[in-house]
């Protein structure tokens, strides 16, 4: 067995990974994929990971005894709380997924459908004809009025933006290289990065404490998530403890905003960077009108291909994490306990073994094709795959489906938009811009 590929470890190249990670993760994991073989050892100025795109090996990672691989809480604790299902192990993990599973899965996640419809449509409404606007800030207030209201039961477009402004504020404050920087995770006098953080933090949480309590006085008929979380028991009776339900809550609150805003973005600029694709889609969405059910979107292929398609070129977490517990092998290699693992999205979405001609934008790949799991896993996989995965996909077919049958954009000319770290999640690096049109579907 020959040893495994590692980079450099001496301070300079630690330095230069960790900024890699920071500024341009997928450029770097393919050069380094390329002149150390896969897996490989990524040393950086907080540890060193190893880091495979292999399917065969992320399959490995995937279907590990879920007590060997635990979460890789020092990353990102400070952003969803040391309570969230996120970072929980063992049986605890198992018991918290089983409670927040059902209101974010099948009928109880198509019923917010029509809520989705809306907000998307809403978004987009008053952008004058010929006029140029950022889609980011129009998907992000869908994003967050979808969560909003499917959450707590929030209409008031007040309170929303409240909400906007409260979850923008911590994304903001908690970049890749503040996340990156463990060293800068400390008071400085009120005025430091860490500081700032920590106040935008106490103020969401403040908002979360106060949606609490207005869902516990509230009279019976609620049917929103907090509701359910509320009269949700474990096999014991027991409710969730109010720390884990405020850390729960600001999961779904800010994961799924930053995720699914983010997504929704990169398909409408992809589709209008490539027209054939764009005409194809539109003439699926043509029969069911400009204001199709939602349940009639799910249902269409092309559609479901699109957004597969933009989750693998745009995956929002580019590289996964998992923290060995234990001595374990991949492929001959023994992994030491304790090491970071890395299933790198970014290496396996542009294996061009998996995907020809991997940087084109070619939906109907997902037409003919199926993905294992190894191969495909823009939500992680495993015992660890992303809760509302279910319900994120499903937003996202019925948002874009929605925003694309009531409007017509053009694309506005410029060199390609690359993506950049935020935290543990990328966005486009300038803003995509798009032109309404006069006219619009019929």
């Amino acid at each position: 067995m020959s040893a495994m590929g590692a980079a450099p470890a001496d301070l300079l190249h630690r330095s230069v990974n960790t900024w890699g990670l920071v500024y341009d993760a997928a450029r770097m994991l393919r050069r380094l994929a390329d002149r150390h073989g896969d897996p490989f050892v990524l040393p950086t100025l907080d540890e060193s990971y190893v880091v495979t795109g292999d399917p065969r090996h992320v399959a490995a990672i995937f279907s590990a005894d879920p007590d060997v691989m635990d979460p890789p809480s020092g990353v990102v604790e400070p952003l969803l709380g040391d309570e969230t299902v996120v970072l929980a192990r063992g049986a605890r993990h198992r018991r918290k997924r089983k409670l927040l599973a059902p209101p974010l899965h099948g009928a109880r996640m198509k019923a917010y459908g029509d809520v989705i419809a809306e907000a998307a449509r809403g978004a987009f409404r008053g952008v004058a004809p010929g006029e140029a606007f950022e889609v980011l800030p129009r998907t992000q207030r869908l994003s967050l009025d979808v969560i909003v209201r499917a959450i707590f039961g929030l209409t008031d477009p007040g309170a929303i933006e409240r909400f906007q402004s409260s979850v923008s504020e911590v994304i903001d404050r908690f970049p890749a290289w503040l996340m990156f920087s463990p060293w800068l995770h400390r008071p400085m006098g009120g005025v430091g990065p860490w500081d700032r953080y920590q106040r935008s933090t106490r103020r969401l949480l403040d908002q979360l404490r106060e949606e609490i309590a207005r869902a516990r006085s509230a009279s019976e008929g609620r049917d929103d998530i907090l509701a359910l979380l509320l009269s949700a028991r474990d096999e014991d009776g027991a409710p969730l403890p109010e720390p884990e339900l405020l850390d729960e809550l600001r999961t779904l609150v800010i994961a799924g905003h930053e995720t699914t805003a983010t997504t929704l973005g990169w398909a409408l600029y992809r589709l209008h960077q490539n027209p054939t694709v764009l005409g194809r889609l539109r003439d699926e969405l043509g029969p069911l009108g400009r204001t199709p059910e939602p349940s009639a979107l799910s249902a269409l292929p092309y559609l479901g291909a699109v957004c597969d398609e933009t989750l693998r070129l745009q995956p929002i977490v580019p590289i996964m994490a998992r923290r060995v517990a234990r001595d374990w092998t991949l492929d001959g290699h023994v992994i030491a306990a304790g090491t970071m693992i890395c299933p790198a999205v970014m290496l396996t979405h542009f294996d061009p073994r998996l995907y020809p001609s991997p940087s084109e934008f070619r939906p109907e790949r997902f037409l003919s094709w199926r993905p294992s799991p190894g191969e495909f896993y823009p939500y992680g996989g495993g015992a660890r795959r992303c809760l509302g995965a279910a319900m994120a996909g499903y937003e996202l077919k019925v948002a874009l489906g929605s925003v694309l049958a009531a409007y017509r954009f053009d694309g506005v000319p410029g060199p390609a938009i690359a993506s950049v770290m935020n935290g543990v999640t990328t966005r486009p690096a300038r803003p995509i811009r798009l032109v309404a049109c006069t006219s619009t579907p019929g």
